[in-house]
């Protein structure tokens, strides 16, 4: 079990913490634990609502943070398949665009927009409770489309495809009992990237993945605002 929860980490962080010798089937397990890696991810956001510091400054932080722990790997799928997936073009092209680590105008315009949100969503949001939630469901909610929709090919998403996702539902049951609104909003955005990717493209890789998360955390993060919002 540590073993799977220290692949999970290696997976989904920067942190060099993976075991040795892992096997096809330890890929598999570690999606269980999915959920967990993203409350240490909220962690350190959850400690900086609790600091004395300006929201700007603190939503600056929280976004350097959560980018730099998870070594830029989601905004790099975003940006990926944001020029792939946006623009009229025919699904091969759209393929090869996929493969190409060049960004083009869909990337830093999507990227740019991205940012925005995040960062201005994080200076909204001054609840330790849900920082430190978000990120979880942000990593349990792509897993039920990745064991939906076709696979592009081999690669990381093919190595954790077919784990024992549900369980990993269980850690990430918090977040959505105590804020069904914005869990909604993030599992609609993981879903979209998903559908779109299949209709676009013929399925799913990691930088769909990483799109997914991303979004989800950014769709919680509004969502959490409007609720606010709607209860006064």
């Amino acid at each position: 079990m540590l073993r799977d929860l220290r692949l999970a980490l290696a997976l989904l962080t920067v942190l060099p913490v993976a075991p040795a010798g892992v096997g096809e089937g330890e890929f598999k397990r570690s999606v269980a634990f999915f959920p967990l890696v993203g409350y240490l991810l909220g962690l350190p956001l959850a400690l900086l609502a609790l600091l004395p510091l300006s929201p700007g400054l603190s939503a600056a932080m929280g976004v350097a943070l959560l980018l730099g722990l998870t070594g830029f790997l989601h905004l790099d799928g975003l940006l990926d398949l944001a020029d792939a997936l946006l623009g009229a073009r025919p699904k091969e092209e759209r393929l090869r665009i996929l493969k190409d680590p060049h960004l083009g105008a869909f990337a830093f315009g999507v990227g740019g927009v991205y940012l925005l949100l995040l960062f201005q969503a994080l200076a909204l949001v001054q609840d330790p409770l849900f920082l430190l939630l978000f990120p979880g469901w942000a990593r349990f909610a792509f897993l039920p489309f990745l064991h939906r929709y076709p696979l592009l090919g081999p690669g990381m998403a093919a190595l954790v495809r077919g784990g024992p996702w549900p369980w990993a539902f269980l850690p990430a049951l918090p977040f959505p009992l105590l804020y069904p609104l914005p869990a909604l909003l993030g599992f609609l955005a993981a879903w979209g990237v998903a559908r779109l990717a299949w209709a676009r493209l013929g399925g799913l890789n990691g930088d769909a993945l990483g799109a997914m998360i991303a979004l989800c955390e950014v769709a919680s993060l509004l969502g959490y605002a409007l609720w606010r919002s709607l209860t006064g």
